[in-house]
């Protein structure tokens, strides 16, 4: 089930049918027991309302679950691009050789990590990852040449600005493993099948639009949800503008004149 959650493309109309299922299914088994009196529907529709109440409720504070962790995915990859751009900064200040060195190694981890956000499957995103990490150190390797060759006051600000990539690039990978816990998931699910199926046993006959208006307010929600929980498989992406910028003022670096 969790893996049809991460992908909304399939998630959204196998919940919507679902959904619509469990309100047919609780018409139909209405429609065989059609003698109820009205004290029997009042406790019916008590039912029905305070289902509403909750799946409302759930919803409401669930979305606020997703939205964090999804502006967090966006900040982080600002804060890298941001030290990235750092770097190349200082590198520019670099005696050669390690000043085209480091601007190399730069352009390269610049593409891995633009890579990283990219629609990937695990094989993919493990090589992406394995790229970047090889490409830190070297970056790492020729900044400790730097220090042992040339250490002067520009070289600890330039070594602890290389320092900062791997860190922002792990709390990248820790911010892409973070989602909503699976138990919430379930529960959602189940309260909102439980609510479809008791809003077609309260209707004493099938009205359409009470069929279909909840069970698609119910899928367009919960996609939304799984939209933002789960950026890499969803048609809502991280942005990765910064850093596709700062690609292209790395190349017009080199490019001929």
């Amino acid at each position: 089930m969790f893996w049809l959650i991460e992908h909304t493309e399939l998630f959204f109309p196998v919940l919507l049918v679902g959904l619509v299922l469990m309100v047919e299914a609780g018409s139909r088994l209405r429609n065989l027991s059609p003698s109820i009196d009205e004290e029997r529907q009042s406790l019916i529709n008590s039912a029905r309302d305070g289902l509403n109440v909750l799946l409302s409720l759930l919803l409401g504070f669930s979305l606020p679950m997703a939205v964090p962790h999804f502006e967090q995915r966006n900040q982080l990859t600002t804060d890298e691009a941001d030290a990235i751009g750092t770097v190349e900064q200082r590198a520019q200040i670099l005696p050669e050789p390690f000043r085209t060195k480091i601007l190399q190694l730069l352009r390269e981890y610049v593409d891995a990590r633009i890579e990283f956000g990219k629609h990937l499957n695990q094989s993919e995103l493990e090589k992406s990852i394995a790229h970047a990490q090889h490409l830190q150190n070297e970056m790492w390797q020729q900044s400790v040449m730097l220090a042992q060759h040339d250490l002067n006051l520009l070289t600890p600000p330039f070594i602890q600005a290389v320092g900062t990539l791997a860190d922002l690039s792990e709390q990248r990978l820790a911010a892409e493993e973070e989602h909503i816990p699976g138990q919430i998931w379930l529960v959602l699910v189940l309260v909102s099948v439980l609510t479809c199926f008791v809003v077609g046993y309260s209707m004493p006959r099938r009205l359409w639009l009470a069929v279909f208006v909840l069970p698609l307010t119910v899928a367009v929600v919960l996609s939304l949800l799984s939209e933002l929980d789960n950026p890499r498989t969803g048609l809502i992406r991280s942005s990765q503008q910064s850093m596709e910028r700062l690609q292209v003022a790395l190349e017009e670096e080199v490019a001929p004149r």
